[in-house]
C-alpha cells in the first residue's frame, strides 16, 4: 500500500498528511499548489494546470461561462472610461485574491474614489447580488459529498454583511434545520460538477449564493481548490479520496 502525498501550504491540511492514508498506488493530491515538475505518482489528483485556473479569478470566470453555469455577470476593465457599462453596486475582485482579501463592494461614488490608485487589469468586476443564503459544496465529478451553510454572526457590522468568511460567519451543517436546503439543490450541484470538470479539477469546494425569496435564483461565486479543513471536513476527505483513486484507476 502507498501513502498519499499532499501538496499544500495550508496548515489545516497537515492533518490529512498525518492521517497516513494508504492507497493501492502512489497518489498525490494538490490543494492550491500549482508547482510543476515530473510526477512520480501514478494518480495525480487536482493537476497543477487546473489549480492555476481555479486560483485566477479571470480564468475561473471564463471557465464558468464555458460550462454554461449560473454565475454573477462580470466584466474586465482596462480603464475607468468603461464605467458607464457597469450597473452598480459592483464587486471588484483582485484576480489573485483569496479568502476574502482583495474584494470590494462599490457604489458609483465609491468606485470613483477607489479606482484612482488601482491597476484595473488586476481585477474583475461583478454585478452585486443581494442573495443572503450562502453555501459551500465540496464536490467531485460524482457529486457533492459534504456541504455547510455560512450564516452571519449576529454581531457582524453592517459594512461587513455583504460577504461571508471565517471572521464573520458560523458554519451550519446539513443536518441542522437552519441549513434550509434550497429546492434547486440538484441544479446547484450539477452546476458545481460542470464547473469542476471544465476547470479540470478532481475535487474542490464551491461557494454558492441563493436568494431567500426564490430558491431557483442562485449564483456560483467561486471555486476553491484549497478549502480549509475542520475535523468533519478532514474525515469526509479521508473517506472520499480512496473512492477518487478507485475511479481514476478505472480510467
Amino acid at each position: 500500500m502507498k501513502q498519499l502525498v499532499v501538496f499544500s501550504r495550508h496548515p489545516s491540511h497537515d492533518a490529512l498528511r498525518q492521517a497516513c492514508l494508504k492507497l493501492p498506488v502512489a497518489t498525490s493530491i494538490r490543494f492550491g499548489s500549482s508547482s510543476r515538475g515530473k510526477s512520480k505518482y501514478k494518480i495525480n489528483l487536482n493537476p497543477p494546470e487546473a489549480i492555476a485556473i481555479s486560483a485566477n479569478k479571470l480564468l475561473m470566470k471564463r471557465a464558468f461561462d464555458q460550462a454554461g453555469i449560473k454565475t454573477a455577470s462580470w466584466c474586465t476593465l482596462q480603464n475607468a472610461q468603461a464605467l458607464p457599462d457597469l450597473k452598480f453596486p459592483i464587486v471588484a475582485k483582485h484576480i489573485y485574491g483569496s479568502r476574502g482579501t482583495g474584494n470590494y463592494k462599490l457604489g458609483k461614488k465609491d468606485f470613483e474614489a477607489w479606482v484612482k490608485d488601482k491597476d484595473l487589469t488586476k481585477y474583475i468586476f461583478e454585478h452585486y447580488y443581494s442573495y443572503n443564503r450562502e453555501y459551500r459544496l465540496h464536490v467531485t465529478k460524482k457529486g457533492c459529498f459534504y456541504t455547510c451553510r455560512k450564516m452571519l454572526k449576529q454581531d457582524t457590522p453592517k459594512e461587513q454583511r455583504w460577504f461571508r468568511n471565517n471572521s464573520n460567519s458560523v458554519w451550519i451543517m446539513e443536518e441542522n434545520p437552519l441549513f434550509n436546503k434550497p429546492q434547486s439543490w440538484q441544479a446547484i450541484e450539477q452546476d458545481c460538477i460542470k464547473a469542476l470538470t471544465t476547470i479540470g479539477l478532481d475535487v474542490a469546494a464551491f461557494d454558492v449564493k441563493v436568494s431567500s425569496e426564490n430558491d431557483n435564483e442562485y449564483i456560483l461565486l467561486e471555486s476553491n481548490s484549497a478549502a480549509s479543513f475542520g475535523d468533519v471536513t478532514l474525515q469526509k476527505y479521508i473517506e472520499q479520496i480512496p473512492k477518487m483513486v478507485e475511479e481514476a484507476l478505472k480510467g
